[in-house]
């Protein structure tokens, strides 16, 4: 009996995951790659956080507040709208604002468990099997300027472990014993604690090593090979590229923030959307062996190895990609007073990656409408890393088993339904 085939369309974080699951059942795989190398939009940019802890949906009146003060004071703030772009984005911002209500928002991070449960083990698995080899664990740094702002902050990651997905977080630390464990912390680290549970990697190695495990394993990787179209023609797909049409048993439709125009032609309207997300590299005296997370100013700091990583903002202003000027510059104006030792005008490696943003903050993962043999995978926002290993069970489940294996909340369908 021969091997079955499925495509994979996108070769960021969810389709080389799916890739690999599809692999492990002895599926016949290729993953088409718009770009020239695996790992474009946000994949190698990310802050390589594995965090089931924070993984609750971004649609809350907290940030709609933020979206309209960017607005009237036009890069501030960490959830950034381009009035230019308020056309282009309407249909998202309307659903956006729709499921941002307290109990619809508790639903959605609800949904997501559904994911996140199963997150550390799958990814256990993929460090027995040798496919990550750098994740650490030494607990996330909760920075703080005033030791209210600390305890609020404590408050509600005690909430959370309530969840179930991780230990409560230790206690509030004073400046000296913060400085025994991060020695260039800057002066607005006044108070903070160390919450465990989640984990981080360097994302641009896990794509290289996912990518050679693939190709060791037979799978086809076609790079520079933007899909222009899906459609099932009875037991067979055929992905149309400016080369020609691929023909395969099943397709994966996982190209991030550039699956819209494929998802529209299929009848399904997902209102799949850029949102930019920026970082920057930079060289402390005293790197950190903590992520930090920067008190209230949304902005990250990952260690990587010989590397340390600046990252932050959610901005929606139409377009995957380009950087702004001036972005990087608030984000260096926020993370200064933390820090010491840097020289902030030697940073490096400033970039741009866009996440799939969805009105409700899940992903869409399911079967086409009609289509068995197309299966949806994208819309992870800023999650893509904690929810791509369980992610590619679920698409590899709808693979065998076509929409019988559909979770509801992730219905691909479900802003077509509300639409009509």
């Amino acid at each position: 009996m021969p091997t079955a085939e499925v495509a994979v369309v996108g070769g960021g974080l969810i389709g080389l995951f799916s890739a690999h699951e599809l692999v492990e059942r002895g599926y016949a795989v290729t993953v088409l790659e718009a770009g020239g190398g695996l790992g474009g939009g946000a994949a190698r940019v990310n802050g390589g956080w594995v965090c089931p802890a924070r993984s609750d949906p971004l649609p809350s009146w907290g940030v709609v507040r933020d979206g309209i003060r960017s607005l009237v004071s036009p890069g501030r703030g960490s959830f950034l709208l381009s009035a230019r772009a308020l056309p282009r984005v309407a249909g998202y911002l309307a659903r956006f604002l729709a499921s941002s209500g307290g109990q619809t928002f508790s639903r959605s991070w609800d949904d997501l468990d559904l994911l996140n449960r199963r997150t550390a083990g799958l990814v256990d698995e993929l460090v027995a099997a040798r496919v990550i080899d750098d994740l650490q664990d030494e607990g996330f740094l909760m920075l703080h300027p005033t030791s209210e702002e600390a305890e609020a902050s404590r408050a509600s990651l005690l909430s959370v472990s309530r969840r179930g997905l991780c230990p409560p977080p230790e206690p509030i630390l004073e400046r000296r014993a913060l400085l025994r464990l991060e020695p260039g912390l800057g002066d607005a680290a006044q108070f903070g604690f160390v919450h465990r549970g989640d984990r981080w990697l360097d994302p641009s190695r896990l794509v290289d090593r996912l990518g050679s495990s693939l190709r060791s394993r037979g799978v086809r990787v076609l790079e520079d090979t933007p899909v222009l179209a899906v459609r099932q023609r009875g037991t067979r797909v055929e992905l149309a590229t400016r080369s020609g049409t691929v023909e395969t048993g099943h397709a994966v439709i996982a190209a991030g923030a550039w699956s819209e125009h494929l998802l529209r032609p299929l009848g399904i309207h997902g209102y799949v959307t850029p949102g930019k997300g920026y970082s920057f590299t930079i060289h402390p005296e005293h790197p950190p062996t903590h992520v930090l997370r920067l008190g209230d100013t949304h902005v990250g700091v990952t260690p990587m190895g010989g590397r340390t990583r600046v990252l932050g903002m959610v901005e929606l202003d139409g377009t995957p990609e380009g950087l702004p000027a001036g972005r990087i510059d608030v984000m260096k104006r926020k993370a200064a007073p933390y820090l010491t030792g840097v020289d902030w005008d030697a940073s490096t490696d400033e970039q741009v990656g866009p996440r799939p943003m969805t009105p409700d903050g899940k992903p869409l993962i399911g079967c086409a409408p009609g289509a068995d043999r197309v299966v949806v995978a994208t819309g992870h926002n800023m999650l893509g890393l904690s929810l791509a290993a369980p992610t590619a069970t679920l698409v590899a489940d709808l693979v065998e088993r076509g929409s019988a294996a559909t979770v509801p909340a992730f219905d691909p369908m479900r802003f077509t339904r509300r639409r009509r």
